[in-house]
């Protein structure tokens, strides 16, 4: 039988390949480190754009994920309760704040309004808020929304309505209709608060001088109904004493003795006296002393 020569080995070469295998997995293991881990921090979900298919509908919860290194972008939406306040104070909102706004009413006066919205993002369907709107929905979604309602709301009362009679009613009316078009942009809305309501200087004037002139008539008004309840009252006991000397005269022509009965009480106490027949004259001791 022939004989073959043995196989050479290619000791250098397999150790070269060795190095490439340890080379790669250290170049995968740096890759990952850089760029493929996504730490997802508490009341926050994350959100993958893949450079293929586009943003990806799941969102990652909170923790760490892995992600294809350099291929996949990840973002981070706050699904937290956000702030969004209008004040006449610059910088009031604590985490995204505008400037007070004005609005028309019924009546043709026109207010200062201060108010604070108060809502977060669905986390369900934070993938789609970021794809249809982007991280800047507050301004887009939230300042647009809010102003624009909170408008057309006041716009039905009169100033002094909205002021103070009809408040609450115009405050539930404005979380009803922001409340339906936050949720078909998928975000939910948890409370909006009318802070502050201001006329302008000049109707705040026109009201107080018309509350002072109310009250004037409320004043006299109630100084009238007084005079009234003692003019009755005065009647009233008139009528009363009147038909007490009525009765009194009753008593006595029907009894004449009690005539004497308080003659008698009515005389001095050093005074003798006694009860005479009807027709015998009473003699008196008018004798001085």
């Amino acid at each position: 039988m022939p004989q073959f020569p043995p196989i050479p080995r290619f000791p250098q070469f397999q150790m070269k390949g060795k190095n490439l295998i340890g080379i790669a997995i250290a170049i995968v293991v740096f890759l990952i480190i850089l760029d493929g881990l996504v730490s997802v921090p508490p009341g926050h979900v994350g959100i993958i754009y893949d450079r293929g298919r586009g943003v990806l509908a799941k969102e990652l919860p909170e923790g760490l994920h892995l992600k294809i290194p350099f291929w996949q972008v990840s973002y981070l939406m706050d699904v937290r309760t956000q702030e969004y306040t209008m004040s006449v104070s610059p910088g009031e909102g604590a985490i995204y704040s505008d400037d007070s706004m004005t609005a028309p009413t019924a009546d043709g006066q026109t207010v200062k309004v201060d108010a604070t919205v108060l809502f977060h993002v669905d986390r369900d369907k934070a993938a789609e808020l970021f794809q249809s709107v982007g991280p800047d929905y507050i301004q887009k979604i939230v300042r647009t929304i809010s102003r624009s309602q909170i408008r057309a709301v006041i716009a039905n009362y009169s100033a002094i309505d909205v002021y103070a009679k009809k408040r609450a009613e115009a405050e539930v009316k404005i979380n009803e209709v922001i409340k339906k078009l936050f949720a078909e942009k998928d975000i939910i809305l948890e409370s909006v608060l009318l802070r502050h309501i201001a006329f302008s200087p000049e109707y705040a004037s026109a009201i107080e001088e018309k509350q002072v002139a109310e009250q004037k008539i409320q004043k006299a008004e109630f100084q009238r109904l007084e005079a009234e309840k003692l003019k009755e009252k005065k009647i009233i006991e008139a009528e009363a004493d009147a038909e007490a000397i009525r009765l009194k005269g009753e008593t006595l022509r029907a009894n004449p003795q009690v005539i004497q009965y308080e003659f008698v009480q009515k005389m001095a106490p050093d005074i003798n006296w006694g009860v005479l027949p009807d027709d015998i004259l009473p003699m008196l001791n008018l004798g001085s002393r």
